[in-house]
């Protein structure tokens, strides 16, 4: 569970910097090209204002707890119906350079929420998940993604459906 957490946190302080970083470029560029651009800027204002939204929203949350994957866990646990992870490999002229991952929760109302974490975290959290999400599907497959596109409790386990 800590290892889902702290991709979670990882995320919410990378919304958080992108957040800033569109704050002050649009604030920037509405400076720059106030007397030289009206387009840009507006585009400049468009950009701060949502940044300025932005950074309340993501500053807003205050734990971990906040996050919608943990109060569906915590809260909702039948809601997520499928999971999945993915892993991408950069090999630059055949050298082996990173990996990472992402781990796909696939939700009962057709909704998905998805996690960036390092590939190495990914079967810990898998084998946890596992255990904590036993009524719902692991792993992709190509007849998983069309039974889900079909009806989303399909993929509910049957041994646990009684419940």
């Amino acid at each position: 569970m800590r290892k889902l957490q702290q991709a979670l946190q990882r995320e919410q302080r990378l919304k958080l910097l992108a957040s800033v970083a569109m704050l002050l470029l649009g604030g920037l560029l509405s400076a720059l090209f106030f007397h030289r651009s009206v387009i840009v800027a507006i585009a400049g204002l468009v950009i701060l204002v949502l940044g300025i939204k932005f950074v309340f929203q993501f500053a807003g949350r205050q734990g971990i707890s906040d996050i919608r994957l943990m109060k569906l866990l915590r809260e909702h646990p039948r809601e997520i119906v499928w999971v999945y992870s993915v892993v991408t490999e950069r090999l630059p002229f055949g050298f082996k350079f990173s990996k990472s991952g992402i781990l796909y929760f696939k939700l009962a109302d057709g909704d998905e929420l998805s996690v960036s974490m390092s590939a190495d975290d990914l079967k810990l959290v898998s084998r946890f998940l596992n255990r904590v999400l036993s009524h719902a599907t692991f792993g992709y497959t190509a007849d998983r993604e069309q039974w889900y596109l079909a009806n989303p409790r399909m993929l509910l386990r049957p041994e646990d459906e009684d419940s």
